[in-house]
């Protein structure tokens, strides 16, 4: 895919790795396996509107040196937001489900 994406006049600037906030410690196989086939720039973490905490996203980023980039807090295009490691450390300890990300 990426060089047919790099042909003119297409150029591949990022790779990102969309990971399911839901998926276990699984999910570092699948970053450690998809990393070892393409060069990825870092993480899209997704469905963060639930009960998940996305804690897979820890252990990825130490472990791979892969930034996340942005965060699925629904379905829709517009449901895509920045990451903020502030707020998501925050959400990650909070006792209380409102204060989720």
């Amino acid at each position: 895919m990426r060089r047919v994406a790099d042909r003119d006049p297409g150029r591949v600037t990022e790779v990102l790795l969309v990971i399911d906030a839901t998926t276990g410690q699984n999910g570092l196989t699948q970053a450690r396996e998809f990393a070892d086939a393409t060069e990825v720039t870092g993480v899209v973490l997704t469905k963060l509107d639930g009960s998940a905490k996305g804690g897979i996203a820890v252990p990825i980023a130490y472990e791979l040196g892969l930034p996340v980039k942005l965060i699925g807090v629904g379905e829709g295009l517009d449901d895509l937001r920045p990451f903020d490691p502030a707020d998501y450390a925050k959400a990650l300890v909070a006792a209380e489900p409102e204060r989720r990300l």
